[in-house]
């Protein structure tokens, strides 16, 4: 096989895996605390995206669109917690998911409302549709951007949840929260901050990947679908699992898209069920499963 294509083949499951490590890592954290999953997080992604668009529109910078997307869609996480989220808490994981269910549906309405039915395509500037070539493999410059970009906001969540006190509060919260409520810490507040931060993420991932795809109401779909496999394959409420999981994902669906095009989401699909029969607690053996 050539080396080019080899490559290629490499960096796209880096790239994917990168974007399905933002999505993912948000809806586990929310899961890890709340022990909610949320099937409108998918619609926060697309959100990001059509936040995104509109202002590439509007002719900004991208890297304040970076900032400002994600910002807005963590803004809409803050506003639906309270209503919505907070009242099923501690309910059985069936109602949660009829919730959210109809949530995501709301949102997809809100898109098709403001932004049409039809799909939109986000022009990037010049310097970043640029080809970068090394060693003779030739790469899209914005993908390459696309990874680099992943693995900050990732490294910088990892910082956040190691090293401030807020991080920590909410490590502790999601192994003990009885213990973290007895020392006066407000859970409600943890579970609003946690619930924004995985909306923060899902906007920041759609930011990233609205430029190499189409932009449409139900894009959030397919990546809500492929956060569920990685969140199983890596193990419900485990961040370990989830790193490991999104990239293995991402270059199984890589692989998958050159060899056999028109099955890639089969072969997917075929690695969680493998994954399931023999390691039902992700990859590492830590998940958590109410």
């Amino acid at each position: 096989m050539d080396i080019n294509i080899v490559a290629m083949i490499f960096l796209n499951g880096l790239v994917l895996g990168g974007v399905y490590l933002l999505v993912t890592v948000g809806l586990n954290i929310i899961y890890g605390l709340s022990r909610i999953l949320n099937l409108a997080h998918g619609s926060f992604y697309a959100l990001g995206a059509y936040f995104a668009y509109s202002f590439f529109c509007l002719g900004w910078n991208y890297f304040i669109v970076l900032i400002i997307a994600p910002l807005l869609v963590a803004l809409l996480g803050l506003i639906i917690e309270r209503p919505i989220i907070a009242p099923i808490r501690g309910r059985h994981l069936v109602y949660t998911l009829i919730i959210t269910f109809g949530l995501m549906f709301l949102l997809d309405g809100l898109v098709r409302y403001f932004w049409g039915a039809e799909t939109r395509y986000i022009e990037l500037p010049e310097y970043m549709r640029q080809t970068f070539s090394f060693a003779g493999i030739y790469y899209p410059g914005y993908r390459l951007i696309v990874l680099a970009l992943s693995l900050f906001v990732f490294g910088c969540l990892l910082l956040f949840l190691t090293k401030t006190r807020a991080g920590k509060i909410l490590r502790a919260a999601s192994q003990i929260p009885e213990m973290v409520s007895c020392l006066g810490i407000n859970m409600r507040v943890v579970h609003l901050g946690t619930f924004v931060l995985g909306s923060l993420l899902a906007g920041i991932a759609g930011v990233l990947a609205g430029p190499m795809y189409t932009v449409y109401p139900d894009m959030g779909h397919q990546v809500l679908i492929i956060s569920f496999v990685v969140l199983v394959v890596g193990g419900p409420g485990s961040l370990r699992g989830t790193v490991l999981a999104a990239f293995l994902i991402g270059f199984i669906q890589s692989l998958s898209e050159f060899f056999v095009t028109e099955l890639a989401m089969v072969v997917v699909y075929m690695t969680m069920a493998v994954v399931l029969a023999f390691l039902p607690r992700g990859l590492l053996r830590e998940g958590r499963i109410e």
